[in-house]
């Protein structure tokens, strides 16, 4: 007698931030080794890390309604693939989409923001606990 047992298909990808392959938006804030970075994956997944090596914390997830709208609002109306905006070397804040290994990025210093990166930064700085905002 043999006994069977159902399996869970694995997902399809990962939803850890490093690995992950769908759409993902990332914010952060200065250009110090520590500095903080928020992520928002297309998935709705919402992640916070201290420093570019720092470990990923998850901080919950969006609707997907919200999800969409927040990437329609950067690849629409801020227009993040085309715009021409030079980075500066010390950035207060730097906004990048990404997707696998392309992506698009967006920085600017203290006050110097493309009006329509100021509106998209705190709107999506609003989506976040605000224990976790600098």
């Amino acid at each position: 007698m043999s006994l069977v047992t159902a399996q869970t298909p694995a997902p399809t990808g990962s939803t850890f931030p490093n690995r992950f392959t769908g759409r993902q938006i990332v914010v952060t804030l200065g250009s110090d080794t520590d500095r903080p970075e928020y992520r928002l994956l297309d998935n709705g997944l919402m992640y916070y890390r201290e420093g570019s090596e720092g470990g990923f914390t998850q901080l919950g997830q969006q609707k997907k309604d919200t999800t969409q709208k927040v990437f329609a609002k950067l690849e629409q109306t801020c227009k993040i693939k085309t715009t021409k905006l030079e980075k500066p070397e010390n950035p207060a804040v730097t906004v990048t989409w990404k997707r696998a290994k392309t992506e698009f990025a967006v920085g600017w210093e203290k006050r110097k923001a493309p009006d329509e990166y100021e509106q998209f930064y705190e709107q999506f700085m609003e989506l976040f606990p605000k224990n976790r905002r600098k």
